[in-house]
């Protein structure tokens, strides 16, 4: 089975009615719960007929399958998401920027070639994403943006960065 990219995970059920509580993680995007790219963490289609948000940056919705309080209980615990190989379909709604998942254990270089170091994990830091790459004394953090990244729609291959003078000195004093 492709990889898969979770989105977010049913935290507890919501109501009668059979809706649950989606807890936003990082590769979280509005649009994919309109669009028909959605599964569960075992590659199983997940239909939402209907979203809503809830508060403090959940979300709850209705699933197909999930009406009543008794199902909606058994998904508690199931992360929904997507498959890695749909994110490069022309039709999967990408926001600007691209998902955070797709830069994960991929190699970073300069754009004179010099290497720089393998991404390691990414964070959301109130603003743009930030590459975090381990260099053996700390970490470097490169936020994902242009002019700094080149713009790269892929999944693999490296990343090409134009890094400011002292970037890649900050975090290592």
């Amino acid at each position: 089975m492709d990889a898969f990219v979770a989105i977010g995970e049913v935290v507890k059920a919501v109501g009668l009615r059979g809706e649950v509580k989606l807890y936003p993680l990082l590769d979280f995007h509005e649009p994919l719960l309109d669009s028909g790219f959605l599964v569960w963490q075992d590659g199983t289609a997940a239909g939402i007929l209907r979203h809503r948000p809830t508060g403090g940056g959940c979300v709850a919705l209705l699933l197909e399958g999930s009406e009543g309080r008794d199902r909606a209980e058994e998904l508690v615990g199931r992360e929904l998401g997507f498959l890695r190989a749909s994110y490069l379909d022309p039709a999967f709604p990408r926001p600007r920027g691209g998902l955070a998942f797709r830069y994960l254990g991929r190699r970073v270089v300069t754009a004179t070639g010099d290497e720089i170091g393998t991404v390691d994990e990414v964070r959301r830091a109130g603003g743009p994403l930030l590459l975090v790459v381990p260099d053996g004394r700390g970490e470097i953090l490169i936020p994902a943006v242009a002019p700094i990244l080149r713009p790269d729609d892929g999944l693999e291959g490296d990343l090409v960065v134009d890094v400011p003078e002292g970037l890649l000195d900050v975090n290592r004093e």
